[in-house]
């Protein structure tokens, strides 16, 4: 009995040591477990917040940057003096340019004055000659506000009027007795001709406006509604033809080029041996500097002539601002003229060639490798003038344009 008694009695006492020992060991183990939990969340949550607050100082400090260069160029403004504006504005359009990679030629102006110009790149890689200040480019759709600036003298001269209806020019156009000048001008006539060229015939311009009115159709759903259509203004170049009875290239020189004294506008399809002009590039999307002015692209002769009054012509930055600026001023029509010729006929703002928004006039061309812009206050004095050799795919002008524009207008 005793010595059962003794063998029992320490099993009953050492299964309690046991069960003791590991309930310690159980809480030290949750204990370190939370200890590393708590830590990692404690660094997660002060990995974020010093994140956050970092975006928060970055934000804050692009704000407080912009506010001061607004303030820099409103003080700049205010005091009138034209060396220090241009100094600003030369210091951002170069950092706006590098960060961009632009390539070709952009200038601001700033009351009738240049402020800033950069150049950049080849105008022609195969022959070594690089983008200047007095290199010429394609303009491509940005004659549209010319032609309309040449037919408004006709209208002026009491030749022509906007109501007019396109059948008393141009009979043989679909619909013509439903469509006025006015709406040629703001693109909602519902005329429409399918793109691309391919006649290698160099035509006069009214066989040139013949061949168009073939191709042409009028589309219901387009009438009265905003359809960017270069035809409208093919037609137009010939009804001023008509009512004047010269050519448009007679009326573009003398009351353009002669007008203003232009040294360095020419139509593409006479452009002097002498003329620096740049030839249009292909660029690819992922193009390096090796390979980025592979291909080089040409248009023939024949279309050149097709594209009248829509995108025949070479300018230079400076021509072109003193063109713009000369249709807005009054140089080149009557102020009445002006007014009548830019009316906003559409959602699109579109009217006359440009896109009449509050701030600023806005125009804009695109073809055969070159892209021009130009955004203009409404008096003329205040301008950027974008050039370049690059096609719409390789150089976003949006943002660039954008960021001027927060300058100038």
């Amino acid at each position: 009995m005793v010595n059962m008694a003794n063998n029992q009695f320490p099993q009953t006492h050492r299964r309690p040591r046991r069960h003791q020992r590991r309930y310690v060991l159980r809480g030290i183990l949750v204990v370190l477990i939370l200890i590393v939990f708590t830590g990692t969340v404690a660094g997660l949550v002060g990995y974020h917040h010093g994140k956050h607050q970092a975006e928060l100082a970055s934000n804050k400090s692009a704000v407080r940057t912009a506010l001061a260069y607004q303030k820099k160029l409103t003080n700049l403004r205010m005091a009138t003096h034209v060396p220090k504006l241009a100094t600003y504005f030369q210091t951002r359009l170069a950092e706006l340019a590098v960060r961009a990679n632009y390539v070709g030629v952009a200038q601001i102006y700033y009351d009738h004055h240049l402020v800033a110009s950069w150049q950049s790149g080849y105008a022609n890689r195969q022959s070594n000659q690089l983008n200047t200040a007095a290199t010429g480019y394609e303009i491509n759709s940005l004659q549209k506000g010319m032609t309309g600036t040449l037919l408004m003298n006709q209208v002026a001269l009491g030749k022509v009027n906007l109501s007019d209806r396109l059948s008393q020019f141009y009979p043989n156009v679909p619909h013509s007795d439903q469509i006025t000048l006015r709406q040629m001008l703001n693109m909602t006539s519902g005329l429409s001709t399918p793109r691309g060229y391919n006649d290698q015939r160099v035509q006069s311009d009214q066989e040139v406006i013949q061949n168009a009115i073939a191709k042409t159709r009028f589309i219901v759903k387009q009438y009265n509604e905003w359809s960017y259509q270069p035809i409208n203004y093919i037609l137009l170049a010939g009804i001023t033809e008509k009512v004047s009875g010269k050519s448009y290239a007679e009326l573009f020189k003398t009351q353009i080029i002669d007008k203003l004294k232009l040294k360095q506008t020419h139509f593409s399809y006479e452009l002097p041996t002498n003329y620096l002009h740049a030839t249009g590039y292909n660029f690819t999307t992922k193009a390096s500097p090796q390979t980025a002015y592979a291909q080089p692209l040409g248009v023939v002769t024949a279309q050149k002539h097709s594209e009248l009054g829509t995108g025949q012509v070479y300018m230079t930055a400076a021509d072109l601002y003193h063109v713009e600026s000369g249709m807005l001023d009054g140089t080149l029509m009557t102020t009445a003229a002006r007014n009548e010729l830019f009316v906003d006929g559409s959602q699109s703002h579109y009217g006359g060639g440009y896109y009449n928004y509050a701030t600023y006039k806005g125009v804009n061309g695109a073809g055969s490798g070159f892209q021009s812009r130009v955004h203009i206050s409404p008096d003329g004095k205040n301008a950027m003038v974008l050039l370049t050799n690059h096609p719409a795919n390789f150089l976003n002008l949006d943002k660039l344009s954008n960021t001027i524009d927060g300058l100038l207008f």
